[in-house]
């Protein structure tokens, strides 16, 4: 998998799947280990959370995107996209760049953290989009606004100062014109989930939408007759994003639940495991293949602990969950000093360190 440049997208039809928290934590840590790549992050979600964080957390990653939203020429994903629909989507290269230093924003952030950041004004230019794909006039507009975000993050490389590119997107839960744009561009796919029975049907909902695998003969013939997103990849010669990892997100050492969650994660992984036995070359390759369950979940299934309180001050100061550890307490912006044992999320943090030491 070694490539200059490798797109991760973190994408999960259902929402609430702690999609954000993760990607902004796996950030940090990675750009910590490899300083000599550039981490690219990009923030396909209105809510823009992934932004808020890493521009300082809470309050002050809030007024700090904000400040860049009022901006008349906007330096973030909608100022690019609002570009796009100005006659560019066939671009090659640059006009400006959109991209801003992380560290210039927040200490605890690595250097070689770049962010695009998010806007809530991205929701609606969807309209806007779903016009532009369909243009008479230019019959390549579809697979033009599909692959803009590779070539934009292809033109931000800064090949002066660093190796290799390593892109994260945040995407947003809902399959919208913008997030078919994100998962188009994408290398590869991380999908966050909860051990609950509302995710074993979002996941096939990944299967469906993305990669037009119908779950029944009937699903299927009816699909013949509609256009379908994966019916336009096939027909503009597009490739879609490898299956990298399930990530099963939040999940609890309390025995009570922990046994009913592992029940349910046994179901999800079996399901998940038949997708990969029906269709192998959905999923990214790995260095042997597996010959079992067990070694297939070794592979392609990781866990992360809840983060409990330790996730909340961490979201609110913008601090990485890894580094948490180098204080005991923490004074939050309306004064109160909460305290952090490091016992209570040490297993958490091992477990962001064993998910990202499974990224290339």
């Amino acid at each position: 998998m070694e490539g200059e440049i490798l797109i991760y997208a973190f994408y999960n039809n259902k929402g609430g799947v702690g999609k954000t928290t993760l990607c902004s934590n796996a950030v940090a840590l990675y750009a910590s280990k490899h300083p000599d790549t550039q981490v690219l992050v990009l923030d396909m979600c209105p809510q823009a959370n992934i932004s808020q964080f890493l521009l300082g957390g809470g309050p002050v990653g809030f007024q700090t995107n904000q400040r860049l939203q009022t901006q008349a020429a906007r330096k973030n994903v909608v100022g690019f996209i609002d570009w796009l629909l100005k006659g560019n989507s066939g671009f090659a290269s640059l006009s400006t760049s959109y991209r801003i230093s992380v560290a210039q924003h927040n200490k605890n952030i690595p250097g070689n953290v770049y962010l695009i950041a998010g806007d809530s004004f991205l929701e609606s230019l969807s309209l806007a989009l779903n016009y532009a794909v369909i243009n008479p006039a230019n019959t390549l507009a579809w697979r033009e606004y599909m692959t803009a975000l590779r070539r934009l993050c292809e033109e931000e490389f800064d090949r002066k100062s660093y190796r290799k590119l390593r892109v994260f997107i945040d995407c947003n839960p809902s399959f919208s014109i913008y997030t078919q744009m994100a998962l188009t561009s994408s290398d590869f796919l991380v999908v966050p989930m909860m051990a609950d029975f509302t995710s074993v049907e979002g996941i096939k909902s990944i299967f469906v939408m993305l990669y037009g695998k119908y779950p029944s003969p009937a699903l299927q013939k009816y699909a013949q007759n509609v256009v379908t997103f994966s019916k336009q990849v096939t027909q503009f010669s597009l490739r879609l994003p490898k299956v990298y990892e399930f990530v099963f997100n939040n999940f609890t050492s309390n025995l009570g639940v922990a046994k009913a969650y592992d029940s349910l994660k046994v179901e999800l992984v079996s399901f998940a495991y038949d997708q990969y036995q029906r269709f192998p070359d959905l999923f990214a390759d790995a260095q042997s293949a597996p010959s079992s369950l067990r070694e297939w979940q070794d592979i392609y299934v990781s866990d992360v602990k809840d983060f409990h309180t330790a996730g909340k001050v961490s979201a609110t100061l913008g601090i990485p969950l890894v580094t948490l550890p180098s204080q005991s307490s923490y004074a939050m912006p309306d004064g109160d000093v909460v305290s952090l044992p490091s016992k209570n999320y040490t297993q958490a943090v091992n477990d962001i360190r064993a998910f990202v030491g499974k990224l290339d």
